[in-house]
This record gives structure tokens, C-alpha cells and sequence, in this order.
């Protein structure tokens, strides 16, 4: 199984992105591919803040992940382990919402995580492979 990560995401979803082709391609090429729900909330957000997408055409690409990707939602438990975990990780700051999405993954027995950002799960994913476009 893969965790995919928002970047990857956001660029699928967004034709215009500088790695569209390849985040698609990186999605679509996913041995058994999954995320979590924050991810669709930090897509919209992506989309809507960052690249000014309306937020009626953001809903829309976002809601229509379901159709190639399955999505789960975060446990309490997700959570509770993930900031326990934190300062033995060296996680502050925004690194929490990446530590969440690897907390996660390791729950569904994740193999690996596509991601646009490696750096972001250098210290919270050490036993995935870390896969980039």
C-alpha cells in the first residue's frame, strides 16, 4: 500500500501545476493508493489560498479524488500517538500535520509515501520509502 501525500494530490488534481504529468502519473502508478481526509482539507486549502482556484471548481477536483484514490478518516488514536511521538521525532511547529499523515500510514501498513516534499518525512517516516515524481 502508498500513502499519497497532498503535494501529489494538488498536482494531479490542477492541470496548470508544474508537475502535473508527473503527479498523476505518481498517483496513478500507486501500488494500492490511500490517504487520509486532512489531506482532502489541505488540498482545498492548497487549491483555494495558493493557486486562487474558486472555491466551488476546488470542491469539485477535491471531492473527485474518490474516484482514484481511497480516503479514510484520522482516528483519536491517530492523533494521541502521533503529538506522544513528537519530541522523540523532533516534530514542532506545522511538521505535526506530516507526522500525522506517516502516523497514519504506518497504521494502514503503508510500504511507502509519494510525496512532492521528502524533507517533510526525513524524521517521521524513517520506515517507509520515500518516493517522489
Amino acid at each position: 500500500m502508498t500513502f499519497v501525500d497532498t503535494g501529489i494530490l494538488v498536482g494531479a488534481l490542477l492541470a496548470s501545476h508544474e508537475q502535473h504529468a508527473a503527479c498523476r502519473s505518481a498517483l496513478e502508478e500507486c501500488e494500492r493508493p490511500f490517504t487520509n481526509a486532512h489531506a482532502l482539507a489541505e488540498c482545498f486549502s492548497t487549491l483555494t489560498g495558493f493557486y486562487k482556484v474558486p472555491v466551488e471548481a476546488a470542491a469539485e477536483l477535491v471531492l473527485s479524488l474518490e474516484d482514484s484514490i481511497v480516503v479514510e478518516a484520522l482516528s483519536l488514536a491517530d492523533y494521541q500517538k502521533c503529538i506522544g511521538e513528537a519530541r522523540r521525532r523532533g516534530v514542532m511547529g506545522g511538521g505535526i500535520y506530516d507526522s500525522l499523515h506517516a502516523t497514519f500510514a504506518r497504521r494502514k501498513k503503508a510500504r511507502q509515501i509519494v510525496t512532492r516534499n521528502p524533507s517533510h518525512f526525513v524524521h517521521v517516516a524513517t520506515d517507509m520509502e520515500i518516493l517522489t515524481p
